[in-house]
């Protein structure tokens, strides 16, 4: 992922880097509750955008994502605190064409 960043965000390598990987961890943690698997970090693909959203890419070892029909369904960032902090933000859910069967 590293030959990935630019400087289209107007912050430094070092701060995207910092970016990326809290939008993997609020992707993760968002997807948990359905998954209930570890996902190791470089099972996802994320790229900032400069309008505060995230292009997100999932490629799971397992398949999970496409079996269980997990979508990414939002991922968006903002600078806090006159720029030191970032905040972070995913929202998952299940694609409704999916269908899940217990047993």
């Amino acid at each position: 992922e590293l030959g990935g960043l630019v400087d289209e965000l107007g912050i430094s390598i070092g701060e995207e880097v910092m970016l990326r990987f809290s939008l993997k961890e609020s992707v993760y943690k968002a997807m948990h509750p359905i998954l209930c698997e570890y996902v190791g970090f470089q099972e996802a693909e994320i790229k900032p955008l400069p309008d505060g959203t995230a292009k997100v890419i999932l490629n799971l070892k397992s398949g999970s994502h496409e079996r269980l029909g997990i979508v990414v369904r939002n991922a968006s960032w903002r600078r806090l605190e006159g720029g030191k902090f970032f905040l972070t933000t995913a929202l998952v859910g299940v694609d409704s064409n999916t269908i899940m069967v217990a047993s």
